[in-house]
């Protein structure tokens, strides 16, 4: 799980090896379902053994969804903040998003489906900044489309998000490549709705 695994430049191995075991568990049978252990037995030590790494399960949890948060957030702003053309960027951004669905589904259904999970305050806190990668969208978006009213284009960013995010709940065994293709296909679709043309950087009337 690269997403975890470069996340914290300290992060041992005993810790990667958690995180992954644990995302892998959760995703494929649901947090409640899931004992510590369970992730110890998975890395080879006993459950009590997690515990020197973590302080509870919850804490597995949110450093999984925070880890996913991180990698958002920074990768995203890397992209605006390199200066690119905005339908450019925008490409670039759907890229980006389009790679982290494929790469990381457990991690993806993880952040979805069990961030209810976590303590009131820590959930506000990952909502707060699931509001800001959304927000690093609307303004590409907004800059690119100025005509369009901000909610149109909270929706656009919405939907377009949910859609891709949808690859955590795909059970086939879709090829890597040609579900990044389908991914891809599906963004520039819905971003041509709104008259965003991402294969060629042109914006059309």
């Amino acid at each position: 799980m690269p997403v975890v695994n470069g996340s914290e430049s300290t992060l041992s191995l005993r810790k990667s090896a958690l995180l992954q075991a644990a995302a892998d568990l959760f995703a494929a049978k649901g947090y409640h379902a899931v004992s510590t252990d369970d992730i110890g037995r998975a890395v080879g030590i006993s459950g009590p053994g997690v515990y020197r790494h973590f302080a509870s399960k919850v804490e597995l949890l949110m450093t999984l969804c925070d880890a996913a948060m991180d990698h958002l957030l920074d990768g995203s702003r890397v992209i605006i903040e390199s200066g690119d053309a905005r339908p450019a960027a925008i490409a670039r951004l759907v890229e980006f998003h389009v790679e982290f669905a494929a790469n990381e589904r457990a991690l993806l259904a993880v952040y979805l489906r069990e961030q209810r999970e976590l303590p009131v305050k820590e959930l506000r806190q990952l909502r707060r900044r699931q509001r800001e990668y959304e927000g690093v969208w609307c303004g590409a978006i907004s800059a690119e489309r100025g005509d369009l009213a901000e909610a149109d284009v909270r929706a656009v960013v919405k939907v377009m998000l949910s859609m891709l995010n949808g690859t955590a709940h795909i059970r086939d065994g879709i090829p890597r490549a040609r579900l990044v293709g389908l991914l891809e296909q599906l963004a520039a679709g819905a971003l041509g709705g709104v008259g965003i043309d991402i294969s060629s950087g042109a914006v059309t009337s």
